[in-house]
């Protein structure tokens, strides 16, 4: 029977180490809880993985090749059926769980109050998943990564951050803060845009009513009095023609582009070519720019914050950046920071952040204050990425606009015009 070691916590608070034997790690949990110990960590005993340590390591070379050759593969398997509407359960959750915590209750306890007493089904079955996870010995970072629909792959990272320096709550408290800033900003660019969609939305349903309703009749008007058709209702019929007759082809054809595009995005050379040439687009580029910036940032600060030494800080938040040119920077730079260079200067010379925001880590890393710095150049980040956002929905919502009023304005004359062609030729 394996040996598995413990770090637990007993009833008064304090911490211990030891071994328990059990047949798996849930026989280990419950034999540690009839000691009125409450696990930390648990795991088998290094004396009991050499049998599966051949295959353990043949899984992760399989992965490890997966990896390299697809460095989106960790990214798009956490985000695969996320959605906004699932953010947001996992952060309405993240907060119950820091009320908790904060009181005193140690992680373990409070996943499993929570799962006792929420009441919304979804966020009952995300605290049911999380401490069936911990029940089996997983750490709390492990067990979120179970749950990829409302965690990203960069919360997991901070949290076992967290849980390594023992300073959870915190990292807790962190994460929901740009929990909350990221749907702050979505939600900003929501509401901006809800307007100019509705205006369009009315302005189509028009079009729509005039082109099937209002203009047969007018038509049959003016050929029984022998009248023709204005230029503004020309306009609208041959251009309702045309969406008829190339509509279909227009689709089929926008479906074939995005699905090659898709395709070449699957293969390395294809993402790498895309996400530089996304960076360089107008108004798009800047906001997928300080978009990674602002969640690299975040990172960085959080993790120098909770202790983590610099090396392991770049190497985790690595990991988080999307756009793979700035992932590819990223990593030289950390590999020169691990030569002995300042990140300061790693930065600079793989174009990596804006010189004012170089300027700023020079100055934390001399003051010995790198995470303070850090901190407030992703404010910087955030107000830029804000600043973009409220431009480009700006410049959305004016043409949308300017499109509607066009569609009934033209609309308009062609009904106008039509009347008084009907009226010239009454009156001839």
């Amino acid at each position: 029977m394996p040996d598995f070691d413990y770090k637990a916590r007993h009833k008064d608070g304090q911490i211990s180490t030891g071994q328990v034997e059990a047949a798996d790690r849930r026989q280990a949990m419950q034999r540690l809880q009839e000691q009125n110990l409450s696990p930390i960590t648990l795991k088998q005993g290094a004396k009991n993985q050499g049998a599966s340590f051949q295959a353990l390591s043949k899984l992760v070379s399989i992965f490890k090749q997966k990896t390299q050759k697809d460095p989106q593969v960790v990214s798009s398997a956490l985000a695969k059926g996320k959605t906004p509407k699932r953010e947001r359960i996992g952060l309405v959750f993240l907060k119950r769980l820091m009320e908790l915590h904060s009181s005193g209750l140690p992680i373990g306890d409070s996943i499993r109050i929570l799962s006792q007493r929420l009441s919304d089904p979804e966020q009952k079955a995300l605290a049911n998943g999380l401490w069936r996870d911990l029940s089996e010995g997983h750490t709390l970072a492990s067990a979120m990564s179970r749950q990829p629909k409302h965690f990203s792959g960069s919360i997991n990272y901070v949290i076992e951050a967290g849980e390594a320096t023992g300073s959870l709550a915190p990292i807790l408290r962190k994460v929901i803060e740009y929990l909350e800033e990221k749907q702050e900003i979505r939600q900003k660019v929501i509401a901006s845009m809800a307007y100019p969609a509705f205006i369009c939305l009315v302005a189509f349903v028009v079009v729509i009513i005039f082109l099937l309703v209002l203009l047969p009749e007018i038509q049959k008007m003016l050929e029984k009095l022998g009248g023709e058709l204005t230029m503004s209702a020309r306009i609208l019929i041959e251009g309702s023609d045309y969406l008829i007759k190339f509509g279909p082809f227009i689709v089929v054809t926008g479906v074939i582009a995005s699905f090659a595009i898709r395709q070449w995005r699957g293969t390395t050379k294809g993402l790498i070519a895309s996400d530089r040439l996304a960076l360089k687009l107008p108004l798009l580029g800047k906001i997928f720019y300080y978009s990674d910036m602002f969640q690299c940032g975040n990172l960085v600060s959080t993790l120098l914050e909770s202790g983590i030494n610099t090396t392991e800080t770049l190497r985790l938040t690595e990991r988080t950046i999307k756009n793979t040119d700035l992932r590819e920077r990223f990593n030289i730079a950390r590999g020169q920071v691990n030569e002995g260079l300042s990140v300061a200067q790693a930065f600079k010379r793989n174009e990596f952040m804006p010189d004012l925001a170089i300027d700023i880590l020079s100055v934390g890393e001399n003051t010995g204050n790198l995470a303070h710095s850090m901190d407030e150049i992703t404010k910087g980040f955030r107000v830029e990425l804000s600043k973009r956002l409220s431009a480009l929905t700006n410049i959305v919502a004016t043409g949308a606009l300017v499109f509607a009023f066009c569609l009934v304005a033209l609309i308009a004359i062609g009904i106008v015009t039509s009347v008084f062609e009907v009226s010239k030729t009454l009156s001839m």
